[in-house]
């Protein structure tokens, strides 16, 4: 990996990382110290941290010339014409974690009709704009050097510790099915690693990613066993798609 690029990524990685936990600590002490303090404070941690990532991706973007603006990132974040293949491989993967699911109407009893359109703009915010940093900057970067796979599982290590460090700050990591969540986020990994790879898309990622915290929180969880085999079957249809997706760079290349 060449010393510039080398930069970028502990540039992105310990600014997301130190900023995030910077605001954990924070809160850390004002629970050990049991200080009151306004309510509109944990609002504004909750920003500072959960942008953490979007904000460390738009700034090594831009520090080291990856693109030319913020309005180049903007456009890509909501470039929604896109190939409908691509857009059918967004929804094949959808169906593979929901399916059951949805299929079988496993919907909570307290969500309305409107709630998935209000749960996906909610998304947007808080979870969607995350891409900017693991996929759109992160990924790109460390993949010039390690294979798909070593990529998707470095991204699992580091977008896990920064999760953890989320939840902490939303106080609901007590709420957190450990188990369900790191398997399921393994297989997200591998998802969404294969969708920028496959089509270079910030959007296609973006709106796989607001699905899954929108079906997230609107359907009854599945059992761990079928979270397991839809997530394995993720990972391997990823891993898959994207060898092809080389091969058929690689044939273009030689012709």
């Amino acid at each position: 990996m060449q010393s510039l690029e080398n930069k970028a990524v502990k540039t992105y990685w310990i600014g997301t990382m130190v900023q995030m936990f910077s605001v954990c600590l924070v809160i850390a002490i004002l629970k050990f110290n049991q200080m009151e303090y306004p309510k509109v404070l944990n609002l504004l941690f909750l920003i500072c941290g959960g942008v953490s990532s979007a904000m460390w991706g738009i700034i090594v973007s831009l520090k080291f010339k990856y693109v030319n603006s913020g309005l180049t990132i903007l456009k890509n974040f909501f470039n929604i014409k896109q190939s409908p293949y691509h857009y059918c491989m967004v929804l094949f993967f959808v169906i593979i974690i929901f399916g059951t699911q949805l299929f079988r109407g496993n919907i909570l009893d307290d969500v309305k009709w409107y709630s998935f359109f209000l749960f996906f703009i909610q998304a947007i915010i808080f979870g969607g704009i995350e891409e900017i940093g693991w996929r759109y900057t992160w990924q790109p970067l460390i993949e010039k050097k390690v294979p798909f796979e070593v990529v998707c599982i470095l991204t699992f290590g580091s977008w896990g510790l920064w999760h953890y460090m989320y939840f902490y700050l939303t106080n609901s990591l007590e709420l957190i099915n450990h188990v369900s969540f790191l398997i399921g986020l393994s297989g997200s990994c591998f998802v969404l690693g294969a969708i920028y790879k496959i089509s270079k898309s910030l959007w296609l990622c973006v709106l796989y990613h607001c699905l899954l915290n929108v079906f997230s929180q609107t359907l009854h969880a599945n059992s761990l066993g079928l979270v397991i085999i839809s997530n394995v079957i993720c990972i391997l249809l990823s891993v898959f798609m994207v060898k092809k997706h080389n091969q058929k760079n690689l044939k273009k290349e030689v012709s």
